[in-house]
């Protein structure tokens, strides 16, 4: 009798566990579906914005001829509120190089942007990578939908853009400092100001 009862508390027990973790699911994620380098990998389970992947239609000179240039990414997401999300710089280069507990600056719009970069400044990924990706985990219960990114080069000028403020960059002189850019840009454009994670490892 004892070990059946305490067979049953322990069955219970479990159960308890197992529904805790269904309820406990991350946020979800919709990316947009006209835009070849804005994907969903089925795979490995993984939402990437990329610069290079053969493997996964994203040939070199997709972005640019060389991914080295690359020292940024905006990326601009529809949300209820500032989401609680992951940012992953995945290369040959950097490895999964995971980012927690971004700074989204609110738009004001209904949209939240992040300004993700590497300290140094240093570029996201190196030319011998065969493959450059920034991939995007969302948690809590704020789901996202990616509405725009663009990569950045050491300057801030746009290198390739979709969606939300594909058109504004950073000006080639320098003179600006980039927080006073985005700060003019974003009264010109209707967006938010952008903020910067600096929690990132140095190559």
């Amino acid at each position: 009798m004892f070990k059946k009862v305490l067979s049953v508390l322990l069955a219970a027990a479990l159960c308890v566990v197992a529904t805790a973790g269904i309820s406990a699911q991350a946020a979800t994620i919709k990316l947009p579906t006209d835009c070849p380098w804005i994907y969903y990998d089925s795979q490995w389970d993984s939402y990437k914005i990329t610069a290079l992947n053969e493997n996964e239609g994203v040939p070199a000179g997709t972005i640019c001829d060389d991914v080295s240039t690359i020292y940024g990414l905006d990326i601009t997401v529809k949300a209820a509120s500032a989401p609680d999300t992951s940012v992953i710089n995945n290369a040959e280069s950097a490895g999964w190089d995971q980012h927690d507990g971004l700074d989204w600056a609110d738009n004001g719009d209904g949209t939240y942007t992040v300004h993700f970069t590497k300290d140094g400044p240093f570029a996201l990924f190196k030319a011998t990578d065969g493959y450059a990706q920034i991939c995007l985990g969302a948690w809590g219960a704020v789901d996202i939908e990616v509405v725009g990114a663009k990569w950045l080069d050491k300057d801030g000028g746009v290198i390739k853009a979709y969606g939300a403020g594909a058109g504004a960059s950073l000006p080639k002189t320098g003179v600006l400092s980039a927080a006073v850019f985005y700060g003019i840009g974003s009264l010109l454009i209707g967006g938010g100001v952008v903020a910067t994670k600096k929690a990132r490892k140095e190559d």
